[in-house]
């Protein structure tokens, strides 16, 4: 189904893709073109998604914006919801590349910054500075310096917290999309998050001459986007692989494809 857990079907959007590259007389798209392009397309949709929510939160400022299920804003925040981590960050040896123990590496799979909190019994968290000038500002400061009540964070290749003191940190920010589990695997259950994988169509064996072949589901990996998004992934690839579309033809397509499950 193409729903299913709330996350949009590798297979369904390939065989989207194809079909509207074929209507298009572009020819076939075969699975090895699709999945160079699967994740492409996947970051530019997630990257729409913080687009959507500046112009949701202008119509709430606005007070336009509909209130509880209706809002535009809640609804592309609890879209962006499912990217949100915290993790404990430590410093010096365990952490950064300087062997500082106020020095935290950004996590692999970071994308956008949300806080950073002091990891201990206060939690108190640290203001966000991205200037390192207005960071020499405020350590040269005799009323702004940093301390145990008011620590403050430094926000560039690394991040910087400041009293020195400081050697442990827990970290909220949205993570890069990955992918999900298109199929039940042992304790893995469909729609997981595959946090080292990208989305991907595998096959058993090769094409057949007219380009045909059977879905390997196991090893196969969904979207790591929200159901709703289909229609924006079929359009990203399409744009890749040369097929020009109107948006309704493809939004078109992806209620028929939903309708007929």
């Amino acid at each position: 189904m193409l729903y299913i857990c709330d996350m949009i079907s590798v297979v369904e959007v390939y065989n989207a893709v194809r079909d509207l590259a074929n209507k298009d007389q572009k020819g076939f798209i075969s699975p090895k073109v699709f999945n160079s392009f699967a994740a492409i397309a996947q970051e530019n949709v997630y990257m729409e998604m913080y687009s959507e929510l500046t112009a949701a939160y202008s119509l709430r400022v606005r007070g336009v914006d509909p209130s509880q299920g209706e809002s535009a804003y809640r609804g592309v925040e609890d879209d962006l919801s499912r990217y949100i981590v915290e993790e404990v960050l430590s410093g010096g040896s365990d952490g950064s590349a300087s062997g500082d123990s106020n020095v935290f590496s950004k996590p692999e799979d970071f994308c956008k910054l949300i806080s950073i909190r002091v990891d201990d019994d206060d939690r108190v968290q640290a203001e966000l500075v991205y200037n390192s000038a207005k960071m020499a500002h405020i350590l040269n400061s005799k009323l702004s310096a940093p301390t145990d009540l008011f620590p403050v964070a430094l926000v560039s290749k690394n991040i910087e917290i400041f009293p020195t003191t400081v050697d442990s940190v827990i970290m909220t920010y949205y993570r890069q999309p990955a992918s999900a589990y298109a199929a039940s695997i042992g304790r893995v259950k469909i729609g997981d998050v595959d946090y080292d994988g990208k989305p991907r169509i595998a096959t058993f064996g090769a094409l057949d001459n007219e380009g045909f072949f059977v879905p390997d589901v196991a090893n196969s990996r969904n979207f790591d986007l929200p159901a709703r998004y289909i229609g924006e992934v079929i359009a990203e690839i399409c744009k890749m692989v040369g097929v020009r579309l109107r948006d309704q033809v493809i939004s078109g397509y992806a209620v028929q494809e939903t309708q007929n499950k």
